[in-house]
C-alpha cells in the first residue's frame, strides 16, 4: 500500500473522504470541534484551523512570550515549548520536563482532556511542543498550522489573553519515547528503520549504524510550509521508509527528530517512535558503535609529502626498493584474517582495532607499546603504514604519532607487480 493510500483510509471518518474545507462556513458554526476535526490531518491549513476555532477548538501559541507579545492569533494563549522541557540534563539537551510541570503549564494554559486543540509556531513542524502534547494524552486532538503564524493572514491581536485554569492532571499519558537499548535492538531489523533527522553533515560526521538520514529542514517548502504529499511519499520511498514498519527517529539532540515524527504521523504512520536523547546519548556512549558514512579516501597527490616533516606517500616501486632494510617496517593494520589472505612480503599486522578495549576506550600507552613493540615496531624505525582505507589509515598514524614514532609514512597503492605475481600469503 501507497503512502498516500495510506493515508486516505485514516483520515477516512464521519465525513467520509470529503475534506472539511467543503462544508459551507455557515454550517461550521454548529459543527463540534470533535466533528470537525475527523476528516482533518494533524497539519492543517489555515481555512480548516479557522473552521476548528469556530467549531471551538482552543488555540495555543508555542513560541517565546516576547513572540507572542508582538503579535498572536487572537483568542490564543501562550505556552512556549520550551516550558515543557529541560534545555539540558547530564549532557542531554531538551528532554521532557517534569509530570508536575506539565501539569501545571497545561492547567495555566486552561486545557483539558476532551479539548480540541489548535498549536502553531514558525513553521509547519513544531515537533517539540507536538510530542510534549502527545505525550500528556492530548495527541489525538491536537492539530498544527499549516506555515506557522506566517500562515495566518488576518490581523493579529497583541492584547494578552486570559484563560480560566483547570486541575489538569497527567493521567493519560502516551510515552513515545524509547531507550538506547531499545535503538540497539531495532539495527537491522527488517520490520523496522531507523532514521536521522539531522543535516546531512551531520550524518556524515558519525550516526546510528545502518540509520538513514531524512534532514527534517527537507520536509518544508521555503515559506515553512510543509512540502507536498507526493513529494513527501517520494523522499520516504527514496530512503527506504515505509507505512508499514516501526519508524525509529532520533537527531542530535530531539529537536529534529520531533519534527520528522510529526510529519510521519500527520501522513498516517501508526508505528513511529522517539528517541528522544538521541545523538547526545548514543555518541558518547563508545559500546554503542557508530557509522561514518564519509566516502572511503587516500593521500595520494598529496601537495609537500614529506618536505616538511609530513609523512611520504610511498609509491610500489619506493616501498619495494626499501624491502630488507631491517631499519624499515612495513605495517599491514587490516584485519588479522585480510592479512592471512596475502600481505607485502615482510611486513607485519597491527590490526588499527586492536588499539581499543572491548568499550571502544583507546588503551592506555604502555598497552599500545607493547602491542607494537611485539610485533618488532619500535620508535626506531621507519614505518610505512598500509591498508585500504584512510580512517584506519589515520587512525593508526595518530596512535603512533601519540607514543612518539618520528618517521611514519604511508603505502595506500595496489598489490599489483609484487615479486611471484601476487603478495605473500600465510
Amino acid at each position: 500500500m501507497s503512502t498516500t493510500t495510506f493515508r486516505s483510509h485514516l483520515l477516512a471518518g464521519a465525513f467520509g473522504a470529503i475534506a472539511l474545507t467543503a462544508i459551507p462556513s455557515g454550517l461550521v458554526s454548529g459543527i463540534t470541534a470533535a466533528h470537525a476535526e475527523t476528516a482533518l490531518p494533524i497539519i492543517v491549513s489555515a481555512l480548516q484551523a479557522k473552521q476548528l476555532i469556530a467549531a471551538g477548538a482552543k488555540i495555543v501559541d508555542v513560541r517565546s512570550a516576547q513572540a507572542y507579545a508582538k503579535g498572536h492569533i487572537p483568542g490564543a494563549v501562550n505556552l512556549p515549548w520550551q516550558k515543557l522541557n529541560v534545555s539540558e540534563s547530564d549532557g542531554i539537551r531538551n528532554e521532557f520536563a517534569s509530570d508536575a510541570t506539565f501539569e501545571k503549564e497545561f492547567g495555566a494554559a486552561g486545557l483539558s482532556y476532551g479539548d480540541t486543540i489548535l498549536i502553531y509556531d514558525t513553521t509547519a513542524l513544531p515537533g517539540r511542543a507536538y510530542v510534549a502534547f502527545e505525550y500528556a494524552g492530548l495527541g489525538d486532538k491536537t492539530h498544527v498550522l499549516d506555515g506557522g503564524v506566517a500562515a495566518w493572514s488576518e490581523a493579529l491581536s497583541t492584547d494578552p489573553v486570559v484563560t480560566s485554569a483547570t486541575d489538569f492532571k497527567l493521567d493519560r499519558k502516551k510515552d513515545i519515547r524509547v531507550d538506547k537499548s531499545y535503538v540497539a535492538g531495532k539495527i537491522g531489523a527488517s520490520d523496522a528503520i531507523i532514521i536521522d533527522g539531522r543535516n546531512e553533515d551531520a550524518y556524515a560526521d558519525g550516526h546510528i549504524p545502518g540509520a538513514q538520514a531524512l534532514p527534517a529542514a527537507s520536509l518544508l517548502n521555503k515559506n515553512a510550509t510543509l512540502q507536498s504529499e507526493p513529494v513527501l511519499t517520494a523522499l520516504l520511498e527514496s530512503k527506504g521508509v515505509k507505512p508499514d514498519q516501526e519508524v525509529v527517529s532520533y537527531c542530535g539532540s530531539g529537536v529534529a527528530a520531533a519534527n520528522n515524527y510529526l510529519a510521519l504521523k500527520n501522513l498516517g504512520y501508526k508505528n513511529v517512535v522517539l528517541y528522544d536523547a538521541s545523538w547526545d546519548e548514543w555518541s558518547r556512549d563508545p559500546r554503542s558503535g557508530q557509522q561514518v558514512s564519509l566516502a572511503n579516501y587516500t593521500f595520494e597527490g598529496t601537495p609537500n609529502a614529506g618536505t616538511d616533516g609530513s609523512p611520504q606517500f610511498l609509491d610500489e616501486k619506493q616501498v619495494k626498493a626499501l624491502a630488507g632494510d631491517p631499519k624499515v617496517v612495513v605495517v599491514d593494520v587490516r584485519s588479522p584474517s585480510d592479512f592471512a589472505a596475502g600481505h607485502i612480503p615482510g611486513a607485519v599486522n597491527v590490526y588499527w582495532d586492536s588499539t581499543f578495549d572491548r568499550d571502544r576506550v583507546l588503551l592506555p600507552a604502555e598497552q599500545l607499546r607493547k602491542i607494537y613493540a611485539d610485533a618488532g615496531v619500535t620508535p626506531d624505525k621507519r614505518v610505512v603504514l598500509f591498508t585500504r582505507g584512510g580512517l584506519q589509515l589515520s587512525h593508526s598514524y595518530t596512535v603512533l604519532n601519540v607514543l612518539g614514532y618520528k618517521k611514519v609514512d604511508f603505502f595506500t597503492g595496489k598489490f599489483e607487480g609484487w615479486e611471484n605475481g601476487a603478495f605473500k600469503r600465510t
